[in-house]
Order: C-alpha cells, then sequence, then structure tokens
C-alpha cells in the first residue's frame, strides 16, 4: 500500500513525531486477531485465535499470552469482560498450553490477566455464590438479586506440560465485614476494618449508574445500547458487584493491585502468602494475610469519608509502573461519569511506602501526574467504559481510549506524539472488515479493550539475540 503523508490519513497512524515518542512495537486486539504494529501502523505480525481477545502479552520468551471468551457457551455468565480460557501459543501461534474453565458453571475467568516473572499468570476469577450462601455472609436481602451474586477469586496458574496447575489462591469472600446482622460472620465497626470488605456495598443502580448518574432513579429505564439497569434506590440489579477490572503485580513489593469499577477504588493486597495464609488474616510479608493492605479512591466504601471525597470514577486498568520513570507508582485510567464528570483523566498515584507497610487508608488523596481537562476545555476526552494507560520507558505514557479504539502516546508535559485510529470493524464473534484509507469510521465497533508497547530491545521480538524477521509493508486499513 502507498505510504500517504499523515495529513491526508484518516484511519492507522495520523499522528506521529518520531524525535519525541517512544520507538517500538504495539500490540492490540480485535475481535478473534491479535496485532503487532510499528510506528507507522504497519502489520510486522499477527496471531489468530478461535475465540475473541480481550487481553494479551507478548512474553520475553516471544510467545503470547492470551484469553478467550466463551461467553456463549456460559449462560451464567453472559456479560462484559466474560473470559473462560487462558493460553499461551508461541510465535507461530501453536499452542504451548491452555487452562479452560470449563463448564463455565461455578466459576469463569474475566477481564484481565498478570504474567509473572517465573512464568506463571495471575487470572481474575468469577465464582457464583447462590441467595443462601450470600444471606449467611451477612449481606442484605434486598441487595441480593434472585440468582445469588458473584465472589471474585485471584488465582495463580503455573504451567505444566499442555495445560497449568492452581498453586495459590485468594478470595474477597475471606476478607468479608457487615454490620447488618450481629448473628452472622463478619459482624463489626466498618469504619473501624479499612481492611475488610462491606458485603453490604452496593452502589445504587449498580454498574450502569456508576456511569451514568441519572439512572439511579425509580423504576427501570434503558441506556442508549437498550440494556435495562435498576433505578430503584438500594438495588443493584447484577450480580457482578464488585465489578473487578484489572490486575497488576508488583514483584519488588510481591503485591497486586486490583482495579474495583463499581467502589471507585483500588485495594493492594499480599502475594507473598500463602494460600492458607491468604485465606486469614494473619502471614506474608505484612503480616496480614490476604486483607486489604492498602485502598483509595473513594474512602465512602470503608466509611473514612463521604462520596463528595471520591475521587476516582469507573476507573480501569489500575497498574503499577516499573522499569518506566515513576517507578513503584500506580497508573489509572480515571473515566469519569455522567452527568457531573463527563471526562477522562490518566492519573499517576505515589504510594505511601516504597516497602508496601501500608496502613490501608492514609491516602494518597491527589495524583502526582495527571493528564485530561474538564469537558469544553482543549484537550479533553471522555471514555464511558473500559479504557487504559501504560507507562513507556521514555517516560511517555501510552493512553487507550477503549470504547472510541483510539491509541494516543503524550509526554510528561502533555504533548500528544502519537495517534493511532483503530480500523478493524469487528462484531461480538468475528472480524468483519477494515476502513479503507481516504474514509472514515461510521456506526461499528472499533473498540480496544487494551494495548501494549514493547521497545524493539525487548526480549521477545529477539531470536538468538537478533532482531526476529517481522513482515512489513501491510497495513490494516484496507
Amino acid at each position: 500500500m502507498f505510504q500517504l503523508p499523515l495529513s491526508k490519513r484518516t484511519v492507522g497512524v495520523v499522528t506521529r513525531k518520531d524525535a519525541k515518542m517512544a520507538a517500538g512495537y504495539t500490540l492490540f486486539n480485535a475481535s478473534r486477531e491479535t496485532y503487532l504494529i510499528d510506528e507507522d501502523g504497519q502489520l510486522v505480525h499477527q496471531w489468530r485465535s478461535c475465540r475473541n481477545v480481550f487481553t494479551s502479552y507478548l512474553l520475553p520468551s516471544g510467545n503470547l499470552l492470551r484469553d478467550g471468551t466463551v461467553a456463549l457457551h456460559s449462560p451464567g455468565f453472559q456479560v462484559g469482560g466474560a473470559g473462560g480460557v487462558v493460553e499461551e501459543v508461541d510465535w507461530d501461534n501453536r499452542q504451548v498450553w491452555v487452562f479452560d474453565f470449563y463448564p463455565y458453571q461455578q466459576t469463569l475467568a474475566h477481564h484481565d490477566l498478570e504474567p509473572l516473572a517465573n512464568g506463571h499468570v495471575l487470572v481474575m476469577v468469577w465464582e457464583r455464590k447462590t441467595k443462601q450462601q450470600a444471606l449467611d455472609a451477612g449481606r442484605r436481602p434486598d441487595l441480593i438479586a434472585d440468582e445469588g451474586i458473584w465472589n471474585d477469586l485471584i488465582i495463580e496458574l503455573k504451567p505444566e506440560g499442555s495445560s497449568a496447575t492452581r498453586v495459590w489462591q485468594w478470595s474477597m469472600w475471606d476478607h468479608l465485614i457487615q454490620d447488618f446482622c450481629p448473628s452472622l460472620p463478619h459482624f463489626g465497626d466498618v469504619s473501624a476494618h479499612p481492611e475488610l470488605f462491606d458485603i453490604n456495598i452496593c452502589p445504587v443502580a449498580g454498574k450502569g449508574a456508576q456511569r451514568n448518574k441519572t439512572l439511579a432513579q425509580e423504576g427501570m429505564d434503558k441506556n442508549c445500547l437498550g440494556l435495562a439497569f435498576w433505578k430503584q434506590p438500594g438495588k443493584t440489579g447484577e450480580k457482578d458487584w464488585l465489578h473487578i477490572n484489572s490486575i497488576s503485580h508488583d514483584p519488588v513489593r510481591d503485591q497486586i493491585a486490583l482495579g474495583l469499577h463499581n467502589a471507585g477504588e483500588v485495594v493492594i493486597i499480599d502475594h507473598s502468602t500463602t494460600t492458607q495464609e491468604a485465606s486469614s488474616h494473619e502471614g506474608g510479608q505484612r503480616g496480614k494475610g490476604g486483607d486489604i493492605l492498602y485502598r483509595f479512591g473513594n474512602p465512602a466504601m470503608c466509611r473514612q469519608g463521604t462520596l463528595a471525597d471520591q475521587f476516582l470514577f469507573c476507573s480501569h486498568h489500575a497498574v503499577f509502573i516499573r522499569g518506566a520513570p515513576g517507578e513503584g507508582n500506580v497508573l489509572i485510567f480515571n473515566n469519569g461519569r455522567a452527568p457531573d464528570r463527563l471526562f477522562s483523566t490518566v492519573e499517576e498515584y505515589e504510594l505511601a511506602d516504597s516497602h508496601g507497610n501500608f496502613s490501608p487508608y492514609t491516602g494518597p488523596q491527589a495524583p502526582v501526574w495527571s493528564y485530561g481537562e474538564p469537558c469544553g476545555k482543549y484537550g479533553s476526552f471522555y471514555c464511558t467504559h473500559i479504557s487504559g494507560a501504560r507507562r513507556l520507558v521514555n517516560g511517555n505514557t501510552l493512553v487507550i481510549m477503549g470504547p472510541q479504539g483510539i491509541l494516543f502516546e503524550i509526554t510528561p508535559e502533555g504533548e500528544e506524539v502519537w495517534r493511532y485510529i483503530n480500523p478493524v470493524q469487528a462484531d461480538c464473534e468475528h472480524y468483519v472488515a477494515a476502513v479503507r484509507q481516504g474514509d472514515f469510521r461510521a456506526e461499528g465497533k472499533f473498540s480496544l479493550f487494551t494495548a501494549m508497547r514493547y521497545e524493539r530491545s525487548y526480549p521477545g521480538l529477539l531470536q538468538d539475540g537478533k532482531p526476529r524477521q517481522l513482515q512489513s509493508g501491510r497495513y490494516l486499513e484496507a
């Protein structure tokens, strides 16, 4: 394809400032395809799955770690973010190992993965709890859908042969508190125990109203997608009451950060525990077992403040920064919400103690760096859901505007130095089409769940110490 000047492009790479951008290759997924593109948007490698892919990582070995959704075959988990399969394939897309949550009835992987330096993988997993189990744990009856609610597990998989085994597990169900019924388990003073999560946290009208507060009224309504949400105060109408949407591991502190969409919080837990310790309140390097070491974003969730103190709104993609400026800090895509915060920001938070010895609610209260302007100002952008950000080795930040299917890179000063408009249109099950260069994207699904940037010297892009032979010359845009 003839290389058009940037000024004439409508899709693909439309902004490129080589002197200021972080050179390297960008990895992203569209339906069943995983693409690796260069700085100009030329395809250099591609993997194809038999399932839709949310998240993928190029490993130092050159293999690809990815998830796969089985939502159509898991009637109990047919919601956004449903996965079900974790697998590793080699550079030529040959399967190395796979872990399948079949029969998809009691548990299901969802949203995100985190590869560890030792070759293991952390996976977020929904676990079905019946209505009676929720009642027995102290959940208020009016806050339980008839089908029960979902707990969240974090499991660690160790690849063995063509599959993997579970070698570690953490469960939110082991770290709950409630002040509803003294005769039931977990009863206590919620405000005195921020290391525990209140099982009766129930944002009014659930996930839908966290993104749009106008839905939190009496009765039922539908959003622009035709999806019905509860508008009755005190009801969620959702089984996925936690909606954890991201996971990140800090290898220095050996801790895990989880992003909680509905609560508007990031919580950090200890990974240095055994599974037995992770189910208790003692053990591990910090002596707290699996309790929450640290949490921030919405102090009202543990009654350390009010909703007026909330500063994370439907946030996504909370990740530890390692190997880049901001070392040890947490980078977050703060989505915002309608109608009072119709703009998104990318924010970097410095944690209270570099060694991870936190007290559960000591801050931070303000970011050390942020990007994004309020609605109506130059530089403002708004993503209702998904989305994310990655800190790059040169100090720039790669921003993923998920619903819009746009990637852009900014300097620490906020100058945009690279922008990619995804030309690949896909539906729920398969690749559909690509927009031609010179045309504009009309209606259709171009969304991107996440993306990664790898510098050219990254080990996964080398073979026998030399750069891999990468194809070039073809753009995804037709």
